[in-house]
């Protein structure tokens, strides 16, 4: 299958340059696996602001309810600096996909970013640092993820699964395009909100007949919504139960148990979705199954992406 590039835009650190604050470079497995499928666009705030490499670090204060970036050692102020570019920086934004961000950092964390008081160096709590705040206002509902999270198999493949999901929607151009898109995730928009899908599937069906355009924005708005919660263990487990019905009477004994088996390790988060839908997919191009051959449900994104240790049928 041919999946179309999403466009993600990251924190330069990661695997990129060695702008951290600490003159560093930070190392990412799965974000070098990342590049030959991504269309990468790196970006590190503090060293567009003018901050230097290595430099002072910062902190995020909280001045009862005043959020501003603070360099302690020199007590330089880069509030309105930071939020300046972001602004600029954010309205040039075109056709976006999804955000890797740095954990932790007082310009890049999503809610990672370590929030001190003013008066003491008191940590009030966690939270957003002052680009990602930005990026979250502009872009509420689109793909985002600190890099120490795709470490885990679960949050990294449900990552993997939005930003090529809707980078392929760049391909619709026309109504047909729409209704062959949304058939080909019907199984995934199912897993995710089956009620959201159905909507989805009324904007498709354009009863109003308003044009393209207008379609399309709607459409896309609807899918970004039903992207940003993650797809819960009894929907995906229900949709694959559903979908292992399409072989029940084909199947030997041992390998529905085996199945079974395997969706109990998945219902108890001791195994990805692609372990169990790993199975499925054999089973689909072994009957040769056309219909589940085209759902993304079962290849969502590359497969070379899919991590050795986590895909194995246990």
């Amino acid at each position: 299958m041919k999946f179309v590039k999403p466009k993600v835009i990251i924190s330069k650190c990661l695997e990129f340059d060695a702008c951290r604050y600490d003159g560093q470079i930070i190392n990412n497995q799965y974000v070098k696996k990342l590049k030959k499928f991504i269309d990468f666009q790196p970006i590190c705030p503090e060293v567009e602001i003018g901050m230097g490499v290595p430099r002072k670090p910062i902190r995020i204060i909280n001045d009862n309810g005043n959020i501003s970036l603070h360099q302690s050692d020199t007590g330089i102020d880069f509030s309105s600096k930071m939020n300046q570019f972001s602004d600029k920086y954010i309205s040039k934004i075109n056709q976006i996909d999804g955000f890797i961000l740095k954990s932790s950092s007082p310009s890049c964390g999503i809610n990672s970013t370590k929030i001190f008081s003013k008066k003491k160096p008191i940590l009030l709590g966690k939270g957003p640092g002052l680009f990602a705040s930005k990026i979250i206002q502009k872009f509420p509902n689109h793909p985002k993820e600190e890099e120490k999270r795709l470490n885990n198999s679960i949050l990294r493949e449900y990552f993997f699964t939005c930003i090529f999901t809707i980078a392929d929607f760049r391909k619709v151009m026309t109504f047909n395009d729409l209704y062959n898109y949304h058939a080909k995730h019907k199984y995934l928009f199912m897993s995710h909100n089956q009620l959201l899908m159905t909507k989805m599937g009324q904007i498709a069906a354009n009863k109003d007949n308003q044009k393209i355009e207008s379609v399309l924005i709607k459409y896309y708005d609807m899918l970004l919504l039903l992207l940003s919660k993650k797809s819960r263990y009894p929907t995906n487990i229900n949709t694959q139960m559903h979908v292992m019905g399409y072989f029940k009477k084909l199947l030997t004994t041992k390998e529905k148990k085996h199945f079974l088996e395997t969706i109990e390790l998945y219902r108890n988060k001791k195994i990805s979705i692609s372990s169990v839908n790993s199975i499925l997919s054999s089973w689909i191009f072994r009957f040769e199954n056309e219909y589940l051959m085209n759902q993304s449900f079962f290849n969502p994104f590359p497969n070379e992406l899919i991590d050795k240790d986590q895909s194995m049928v246990l």
